[in-house]
């Protein structure tokens, strides 16, 4: 039996029933065909949110990588193959090995009708139980609650990251009922750690973690950063200290929180790995994550007139994101550099308030995303932004785009970032 906090679940999230049971339901039968993987995983992290969830395990993965330990991961979406989903001890599952456990679930599901995530679930915990390694990192895939990942009853920790709104058609339009909806891959006896919440989030969560006596941790409450101007910055947890941390590689001051989340878990994890001061600085300084505030370089960048001019691709898609990419220009305002936004977004997924933040420090050009299986038309990004006097133009795609903006800026120097979808990272790689 799944484990359930003794909480009031709500039978209905948006105009969608939801019946607790009925992933898990489909699931186990498989598992257990399979000889139940999902009982034999390394230490596991367990991990949901909005926004972070994606850096805050990469910041993890990282930190197990310098420190010599084997760690595997699950994480979504992929950009560009699959197989990113899945990572087995720090590198993508290969082809062959990906084929065999795919086809091990097949055989496994009989009549069973899984969703995507489902299976893939499966077949990323069947891999984890093949290859041994000391730590999982566990990316939930959307929500929390009837995640497939929330299957698993034993983690050393869990973590949430910031929560916002996003797919509101699944976990609601109250921040109060996303935030139970993430909060309930709680365990009891595992230790909680939270990245700045609303009020009104974290104290759902309070409530939850309270009823069912887990110990639970927050940023800015429990656990601090001091940073200096240059970038360098301490820790301080309870007894737990780290000084002189390095200025992290990832682009924002939003990553110093992701940070400071992902050491408050590494030292309440402590006793069963130990991790040295130098892992975590050696991780902090290499840590790389494709599409997060990532410097375009190369063709493309000196297809601008400027020598000076920049690209960026962030994969910002909600409000919470956008306001944090507003705060990252905001620190590099520069007269005589002017600021375009390109934008493309999932259908319905654009949002007056993702528009909003940007308008304040950039020129809004909306694109179709090429690489979005139902991509927003840019005309109707374009009409919700007029809506409310906010400027923007249309180009067909983020070629079109750029090009539109080299044409218009000859030799100015400009800023062009890139947001709204992860998808336009796919588009990105065939200008």
């Amino acid at each position: 039996m799944v484990y359930l906090p003794h909480w009031p679940i709500p039978s209905t999230v948006g105009n969608r029933s939801i019946d607790y049971e009925t992933a898990f339901d489909r699931m186990l039968p498989v598992l257990n065909r399979l000889k139940n993987p999902h009982l034999k995983l390394p230490p596991t992290i367990h991990i949901a949110g909005t926004n972070g969830k994606g850096s805050t395990a990469t910041f993890l993965a990282q930190i197990f990588k310098c420190n010599k330990n084997k760690v595997h991961a699950l994480t979504s979406p992929h950009l560009h193959h699959f197989n990113e989903r899945i990572i087995l001890d720090g590198e993508m599952i290969n082809n062959r090995f990906l084929y065999e456990i795919m086809e091990e679930v097949r055989l496994a599901s009989k009549d069973a009708i899984l969703t995507f995530m489902e299976s893939t679930t499966i077949a990323a915990f069947l891999a984890f139980s093949k290859v041994k390694a000391d730590i999982l990192i566990l990316e939930c895939n959307m929500g929390g609650r009837i995640d497939a990942t929330n299957i698993i009853q034993d983690k050393i920790a869990a973590i949430i990251t910031p929560i916002s709104y996003d797919h509101e058609e699944y976990l609601g339009y109250d921040i109060r009922r996303i935030a139970l909806e993430k909060a309930m891959i709680m365990r009891p006896q595992t230790p909680l750690f939270c990245s700045s919440q609303s009020n009104e989030a974290k104290e759902i969560i309070k409530i939850l973690a309270n009823d069912q006596n887990i110990n639970h941790f927050y940023y800015d409450e429990d656990f601090f950063i001091t940073k200096n101007d240059k970038g360098i910055f301490d820790f301080e947890f309870q007894n737990y200290e780290l000084k002189n941390l390095p200025k992290p590689n990832l682009q924002g001051d939003h990553q110093y929180i992701n940070i400071a989340t992902a050491l408050a878990c590494i030292s309440k994890i402590s006793q069963q790995i130990k991790i040295s001061k130098l892992a975590i600085s050696q991780a902090i300084k290499s840590c790389k994550y494709h599409s997060r505030l990532q410097k375009i370089e190369g063709a493309l960048q000196k297809s601008l007139q400027n020598k000076e001019s920049e690209i960026w691709i962030d994969g910002a898609h909600n409000e919470s994101g956008a306001f944090a990419l507003k705060k990252w220009l905001e620190e590099r305002q520069d007269e005589d550099c002017q600021n375009y936004a390109v934008v493309g977004f999932s259908h319905k997924k654009c949002r007056l308030g993702f528009l909003k933040h940007l308008n304040d420090v950039a020129k809004l050009i909306a694109v179709r995303v090429n690489g979005e299986p139902n991509p927003e038309n840019p005309e109707k990004i374009v009409e919700i932004a007029r809506s409310q006097n906010i400027s923007a133009i249309n180009q067909e795609n983020l070629a079109q785009a750029i090009d539109f903006i080299t044409q218009k800026q000859q030799k100015k120097k400009c800023r062009i970032i890139i947001c709204g979808s992860f998808y336009l990272a796919r588009d990105l790689v065939q200008i």
